[in-house]
């Protein structure tokens, strides 16, 4: 609404200053002391436009934990595909970077990769400053693929349930899945 009226008011002042004004000449011109025509004087306005603060989203230390797992997801799919375990190193540490180095090693011996499709169902069930444990139960559709040409494309997965459970810590300010476990 300011804006809006500031506005109206610069223009109404850009009008009377091109026309209202024109000392005489009728046409948007002014004439000097000597009677010769000068151009009309323009006006120039600056209007601010109105800013309204930033949005400030507060992120609970869970959905921080919820987000790096989701990450660590993402990176632990493309590296399966891949076979690049270097993928993962900025969200896995410990026995769980090692744990998919070695997942990797063994597909890629046997010529394959991993298409990862997965749906979860997770929650954070422990937490403190530095650490915390995610449940996820883990529907999986995931299918192998040639490690050379990515094929096939699409497949069907098998729709097992797996019942798992990360452990995060915090490392240099990031939340890292450092181990993993599966319920049998």
């Amino acid at each position: 609404m300011i804006r809006r009226l500031v506005i109206t008011v610069v223009l109404a002042a850009l009008t009377l200053t091109a026309f209202g004004c024109d000392g005489g000449g009728g046409n948007g011109e002014r004439v000097d002391g000597q009677g010769s025509p000068t151009p009309a004087a323009t006006a120039t306005a600056t209007v601010a436009p109105t800013q309204t603060p930033p949005a400030t989203t507060t992120v609970s230390p869970e959905e921080e934990v919820e987000a790096a797992y989701l990450r660590y997801w993402d990176a632990y799919s493309q590296a399966l595909l891949d076979l690049n375990p270097a993928l993962v190193e900025g969200v896995a540490a410990g026995e769980e970077l090692q744990r998919i180095q070695e997942e990797i090693d063994g597909l890629r011996s046997q010529g394959l990769a991993l298409r990862v499709d997965v749906s979860h169902k997770f929650l954070v069930v422990d937490m403190t400053s530095d650490s915390a444990t995610l449940y996820d139960e883990i529907t999986n559709n995931s299918f192998y693929v040639d490690a050379e040409t990515k094929e096939p494309g699409q497949a069907s997965g098998s729709g097992e349930i797996l019942k798992d459970t990360f452990y995060f810590q915090k490392i240099s300010g990031d939340w890292k899945v450092v181990r993993s476990t599966r319920q049998r």
